[in-house]
C-alpha cells in the first residue's frame, strides 16, 4: 500500500489530493454561504432587478398617460405607487449608490417601455402580473428577511392593480 509507480514512499492518492483541496479551500478564506465572488452581493443583484423592473413599469404608466390610454385618474394613482416602490427599492442601495436627492434636479429619465406602441390598461394589466411574478422569484432568492418581504408587499401591490386594471378593461 503506499508504492504506486514504482516509487515507494512518494505516491499520492486520490484521496490525499482531495483532502488537500478541501484543507486549502477552508484555509483560503471561503465561508460557505457568506462568500460571494463579486463586490455585489446577492441581495444587492435582487435589490438591482427589481429597481430596473420598476424603472420599466414606470416608464409604462408614463407612455401610457402621455398617449392617453386608459383611466388617468386610476393610471396616475399607480404610477405614484410605483414610484413610493421605487424611491423604497433604491433607498436600500449601499450608501455609496443611492442617487442624491436633489429637489431642484430634474428627474432622470426612465427607460422606455418595450416596444414603441403605447401601452393601453391591458397591456398594464399584464405588465403588472408579470412584475408580481419577478416579485416572487426575487422573494426566493432574497437572503435577506426584511427585503423578501419588501418584495413581497410590493408584489401584493402590483397583483391589486393587475386585478384592478382587469375590472377597468372588462
Amino acid at each position: 500500500m503506499g508504492v504506486r509507480g514504482g516509487t515507494a514512499g512518494t505516491s499520492v492518492t486520490r484521496r490525499t489530493v482531495l483532502a488537500a483541496a478541501l484543507m486549502a479551500a477552508a484555509a483560503s478564506g471561503c465561508q460557505g454561504a457568506h462568500w460571494y465572488p463579486s463586490e455585489v452581493g446577492p441581495d444587492e443583484r435582487v435589490l438591482r432587478g427589481a429597481i430596473a423592473d420598476k424603472e420599466r413599469l414606470i416608464a409604462r404608466y408614463r407612455a401610457a398617460l402621455g398617449a392617453d390610454e386608459g383611466p388617468a385618474d386610476l393610471l396616475e394613482e399607480f404610477l405614484a405607487h410605483h414610484e413610493d416602490h421605487l424611491a423604497t427599492l433604491r433607498g436600500r442601495l449601499p450608501d455609496t449608490e443611492r442617487p442624491r436627492e436633489d429637489p431642484e434636479a430634474s428627474p432622470s429619465p426612465s427607460p422606455s417601455p418595450v416596444g414603441g406602441e403605447p401601452v393601453d390598461a391591458a397591456g398594464l394589466r399584464t405588465a403588472e402580473e408579470a412584475a408580481a411574478r419577478s416579485r416572487a422569484r426575487q422573494c426566493g432568492d432574497a437572503g435577506d428577511p426584511a427585503l423578501a418581504q419588501l418584495l413581497a408587499s410590493i408584489g401584493a401591490c402590483e397583483i391589486g392593480h393587475a386585478h384592478k386594471l382587469g375590472e377597468e378593461v372588462g
